[in-house]
């Protein structure tokens, strides 16, 4: 089976499995979720495998940052609809986290979207705590119909990657949202 198949398996297994089978490591023996050798590579870490719609809460608690899809283009020039490893391309969301947090704005106590004047940059590379290196370039962060669009991340091998987003909004405090992925081995 060629890796492109297997990936486009995975985003398939990966979509119908849900946010219940999103850590990184092997099913226990008995388990009726197949065992995927591929995320072995994060056992033990933080990292979890990609599923649209995976988000995180903001260091602050203001925000909820949802990376509702990912498209990875192969060394081959073909693409993939999931994380992997390759240049990626996230569609990303933000929208006040329910009770909001300190800088939550005049956006209702009751979660709702961000503020229009809210900002998101990457100013750090994308880092895989474990090796102790990162990738060689910044994504770039641009805003689009409902969100953001990250692109040029560069995911060169699999295993635990962080991915550090800034959200700034006008006039108020900057804020962070750390994404914790894994990258398939291949």
């Amino acid at each position: 089976m060629t890796t492109h198949a297997r990936l486009i398996g995975m985003a398939l297994l990966g979509v119908g499995l849900g946010a219940g089978s999103m850590g990184c490591s092997k099913s226990p023996a008995g388990s009726s979720t197949p065992t995927d050798a591929d995320f072995s590579v994060c056992s033990g870490t933080p990292a979890v495998r990609f599923t649209p719609g995976m988000s995180v809460t903001s260091a602050s608690g203001a925000y909820n940052v949802s990376i509702e899809s990912a498209l990875t283009v192969l060394d081959d020039g073909s693409t993939i609809p999931i994380a992997a490893i390759g240049n990626d391309t996230f569609s990303v969301s933000v929208t006040m986290a329910p009770a909001g947090g300190a800088d939550a704005g005049a956006t209702a106590a009751s979660g709702g979207d961000a503020p229009a004047d809210l900002n998101m940059t990457s100013t750090s590379l994308p880092w895989m705590p474990v090796h102790m290196h990162g990738a060689s370039d910044l994504p770039t962060v641009t805003a689009q119909s409902g969100g953001f669009s990250v692109a040029g991340i560069d995911f060169f091998m699999g295993g635990y990657w962080q991915l550090p987003l800034n959200l700034v909004p006008a006039g108020g405090t900057a804020d962070t949202a750390l994404f914790s992925i894994c990258i398939p081995d291949d």
